[in-house]
């Protein structure tokens, strides 16, 4: 997590110097679209100031506190990089109002900016709770379900071989997933170019590795131990 954690951080505090009382009216969000009237209504110097402490406090604030969840639980620091940084950006557009009070309908695109936010947080939060749920695999009469997100069922034909591996293949770019914390769920490209399917705890090793009809499938479990999952699917294979 330290690279994402890094080039965000290193966004947010180049924010605080990129944008400057030259070239604000062609860059600043909202101020760029106003009249020349309006602008005039607007303490910009004031603004500046706040704007440049804000990039500049997200930016260290973003990465110290993320590197001290990393160091306590990969999920919290997970949770904190997606959340934060939307939690700050509401408290911006609140406190940033005040510069901008005598330009028309700003109270109302105040809101709808917080709104937008907010919902936002809500979507990355559900996000973040189905993600870190904990996937089982259940074993049924005519085939084999895997709960939870990216969950799916494969019926006892599709299954062509099991085996437990150590380690995930070297991956090399989430292709459509979930990622964070300790958590992968959903599908990845691993340096070889082949598409794989990981539905794991990274913590819980062995992996638990599907060789399916469409495609391998890596799976662990913080309740069920891959050494015991893959006895069960055996005998249910008949093996």
């Amino acid at each position: 997590m330290l690279i994402p954690t890094l080039i965000l951080s290193v966004i947010f505090g180049s924010l605080a110097f990129i944008v400057t009382k030259s070239n604000a009216r062609y860059i600043l969000s909202g101020y760029n679209t106003m009249s020349d009237s309006q602008r005039a209504s607007v303490d910009i110097d004031r603004y500046l100031k706040f704007h440049k402490r804000f990039h500049l406090f997200l930016g260290i604030s973003v990465f110290v506190c993320v590197m001290f969840f990393e160091a306590i639980n990969k999920n919290l620091a997970g949770i904190f990089l997606g959340i934060y940084p939307l939690l700050a950006y509401v408290y911006f557009l609140i406190k940033g109002r005040k510069y901008f009070t005598e330009v028309k309908n700003n109270k109302v695109g105040t809101i709808v900016g917080v709104l937008i936010l907010m919902l936002t947080i809500v979507g990355v939060g559900h996000l973040f709770w189905n993600g870190l749920q904990n996937s089982e695999i259940l074993i049924n009469e005519d085939n084999l379900e895997i709960t939870g997100m990216y969950g799916e069922k494969i019926s006892r034909e599709e299954i062509l071989g099991l085996t437990l591996v150590p380690e995930l293949p070297q991956i090399a770019i989430r292709s459509n997933g979930f990622a964070a914390g300790d958590f992968r769920k959903g599908y990845f490209r691993t340096k070889d170019r082949k598409t794989v399917k990981l539905i794991v705890n990274n913590k819980q090793k062995p992996f638990l590795m599907l060789n399916t009809r469409d495609g391998e499938i890596y799976f662990s479990s913080t309740h069920q131990p891959s050494e015991t999952l893959i006895w069960k699917i055996e005998k249910w294979k008949g093996l």
